[in-house]
């Protein structure tokens, strides 16, 4: 198979395989390197799907928002109760967007909106065919896989 000094290769690549994946955190984790990391992300996987596929009704928006609620509840009474107590209030960080963050982002949004619009107008034109066919591939696919 090869001399002892050598590591294993996949497929007889130059590389390993943790080189391939990008040597870092995430390779670890894939290659479970990391039990505790990679057995929460399976952990985390194998709960979503069962609140999501298992559980009827039960949408990601959902989940989201009961979420915060129970988050922002849970502080209110939090605050309430150190007014009474005469405690500290909750740590709550200091939650500010830029204003030079969010003419980036809207920026990068109505480039991209631009875009697609432009891409919009190509194919309704009849200019670029090879586009349609590939945005109507991924439309037939997105409603098969929505079902």
């Amino acid at each position: 198979m090869g001399s002892p000094g050598q590591s294993r290769r996949l497929f007889g690549a130059h590389r390993s395989l943790h080189d391939l994946l990008g040597g870092g955190t995430g390779a670890d984790v894939v290659l479970w390197r990391r039990k505790e990391v990679s057995g929460g992300a399976l952990a985390a996987v194998v709960a979503s799907w069962a609140l999501f596929y298992c559980g009827p009704g039960y949408t990601l928006l959902s989940f989201v928002s009961q979420v915060f609620m129970i988050l922002l509840t849970v502080l209110f009474v939090w605050a309430k109760a150190a007014q009474l107590l005469h405690r500290a209030p909750p740590p709550v960080p200091l939650m500010k967007i830029s204003d030079k963050s969010v003419s980036e982002a809207s920026q990068i949004v109505g480039n991209f909106v631009n875009k697609v619009l432009q891409d919009f107008e190509n194919i309704a034109l009849g200019k670029d065919s090879s586009l349609f066919y590939k945005v109507a591939f991924v439309l037939v696919l997105t409603s098969i896989v929505g079902r």
